[in-house]
Formats: C-alpha cells, structure tokens, sequence
C-alpha cells in the first residue's frame, strides 16, 4: 500500500452490524465522491454477536451475495472494529524524536493502560499535531485492539476473496462523514452531539470543529423500535421489519409506535448530554445529528426536535456525491450506510 500515491485507490466499505452488513464503495475524491456500488444484506441470527463476529462462515457467505448483488468491483476492503473493543488514548510525546524512536516509546507507553498481554493486540499510532498544553510534546493517538478481534475481519475478507486494506474503528468512520459535510458544524461556539443509533446499542459523540469532546456507548438501539411495534400489532420480528420497510404503514404507526419511540430516544440523549455536561465546563450544544437505519423514519427528526427544543438532522452520507447506482433507492437507506461510507472516503484523495 502506498500511503502518498499521487493516485486514488478504490476502497469498498463494509460495515458489518449486528443484524445487517452495509457496503458501499467510492470513487473520484473527496471534493467529488462518486458512489459506484452500496448494498445493505441481512445476516443469519447468530452471525454477529456483542459487536464482534460469531460465525464467520455467516458473514462471509452474506459478504459473497452482497457483493455480487450490488456490483462492486473493487477488491481492496475496509472494515471496522467497534469502539466498544477498542482502546484508543491520546499520548504527549517529545515533538524532536525520530519516527522510530516515537514507535519505541507508544509501545513502552501502551505497557502502562492496555488490559492485555500486549502480544495479544493490536497497536497503531498517529501523530495528531502539537500539544495545546506543552509546546515541546505532539499529541499522539493510540489506538490499541485484540489481535483476535482483527484476525477474525481479516479471515472474513480474505475467505471471500477480497483484501483487507483498512481495519478502522466504526466512530472514526462515523466521524469522517460528518466532518466531510460541513453544512452540519455548528455556526456557535456550542459542539454538535452526533448520536448514532445502531441495532442493540448507540453511541454519542460530541464535536467541536477540531475534535471529539466526549463518547458514550448507550444500552438502547433500534430493537426497541422492533418491540414496540411487535407488541402493537402482535407480529414476529421479521414481520416488525416489513411494517418499518413499509412506505405505508398502519394507520396508528406514527401515534402508538413513533411517537413512544421519539420519546425513549430523546431520553436517552438527554441522558447521555447530561453525562457530558457534568464532565465538561459545557452546558448547552448547538444541535443533534442522527445516523443509523431508524433514521430513515419519516418525521422522526422533526418529531425529536420538537422534543429535545434543539435543532435535528439527519446524518446523510451522499448529500453531497454523485450517486451513479440505484439513485431512487438510496435515499431511504442512505441513513444506514454512513459507517461504511466513511470507511470508502479511507480510498479517496
């Protein structure tokens, strides 16, 4: 891999999720994205479990189809590892040291807070630029996971016959698309919460226009969404899906089944701010982005801003690319698939 070639090169992203993989591949740059291939496919019960993989066999068969089916051609591949399994620290180190000297001592550093034997994991670094509190120091980021963990995404992308180019973290992806969109920063001086809801767990991060101020893993997710319509209307969970797939749903959706579920999510956002407030000098943020396939509910921004009395919008990841496949179709998954474009922008220059 060339990290300064002078030319682009095509990276497909997958984001494999606990109950669907996301894929969606890029091409041009990052000024003029163009999305060539995207495709969302189930996965088999048990495929996914705790974030990581649990039956690789599943997921790599779901890969193969989801490749086929949506065209992608290329065969270089970047994935992501969940937050939740990685430790990441920012470090100070002496800005006047050489490259090899600064990979010597991350590594002595990494002994002191990694709860690992540390030929068990993962290691790797970057250089964030000079230290607001000491001038001689960089800011270095470290990034540390289970040597088991990426093992497991690597045999998965070569069984179905792809190389693996990237192994990211699914909130640095998530990061990118919004810092990609500049229309979403905050015009104030007050950070952007961006509240990412996935299947069983969500995940806040607050953003100022340079870095991320806070991150918090929260116990709820769109599953909740797939109860209370199970318990409404009395149908399994595949049947629950159909009805929020539906472009018409029942006629009581929006009052028995959304807005019980605008309510659970702006408590837990006002929850999870809450928390970021008593562990910052902040009291206030500018407003709240929303990404994740739930999103993709019609009203359900507007419905949370009215509760929240705070600005709403909705993550979209292709605003602003040339969208060459399937156009139409795009624009209700496009909620879905922010983590794996984020993990395609990896591939454009």
């Amino acid at each position: 891999m060339k990290l300064f070639s002078s030319k682009s090169k095509a990276v497909i992203g997958i984001d494999i999720g606990t109950h669907s993989i996301k894929l969606v591949e890029l091409a041009g740059t990052k000024a003029n994205p163009k999305v060539v291939a995207w495709g969302v496919a189930p996965l088999p019960a048990g495929a996914f479990s705790e974030n990581a993989i649990a039956n690789a066999d599943h997921v790599t068969d779901a890969l193969q189809s989801l490749i086929t089916q949506s065209g992608a051609k290329g065969d270089a591949v970047a994935v992501a590892v969940s937050s939740s399994h990685a430790i990441t620290k920012v470090l100070g180190m002496p800005a006047d040291i050489s490259e090899l000297e600064l990979e010597e001592q991350v590594s002595i550093e990494a002994l002191h807070f990694i709860p690992y034997p540390i030929d068990e994991v993962n290691l790797d670094f970057e250089v964030l630029g000079a230290s607001e509190s000491n001038e001689q120091e960089n800011d270095v980021l470290l990034v540390a996971c289970r040597r088991s963990i990426v093992n497991d995404y690597i045999d998965m992308v070569e069984n179905a016959g792809l190389g693996l180019e990237y192994v990211d973290i699914d909130t640095y992806a998530l990061e990118r698309v919004y810092r990609s969109q500049h229309s979403l920063g905050s015009n104030s001086d007050e950070p952007v919460a961006l509240f990412d809801i996935g299947s069983s767990s969500s995940h806040l991060m607050v953003l100022d226009a340079d870095r991320v101020l806070y991150s918090r893993h929260q116990n709820f997710g769109a599953g909740q969404l797939v109860k209370l319509i199970r318990k409404e209307y009395g149908v399994n969970a595949e049947e629950a899906e159909e009805i929020l797939k539906s472009t018409q749903p029942p006629g009581d959706f929006l009052t028995a089944v959304q807005e019980p579920f605008v309510e659970m999510l702006r408590q837990e956002i006002s929850r999870a701010l809450q928390f970021f407030y008593s562990s910052s000098s902040y009291s206030n943020i500018d407003s709240v982005v929303l990404s994740g396939a739930c999103c993709a509910l019609a009203g359900l921004a507007g419905d949370l801003e009215v509760k929240l009395r705070s600005k709403v919008t909705v993550l979209n990841p292709v605003v602003n690319a040339n969208v060459q496949s399937r156009r139409d179709a795009i624009v209700s998954a496009a909620p879905s698939l922010s983590i794996a474009y984020g993990l395609s922008l990896r591939g454009l220059n």
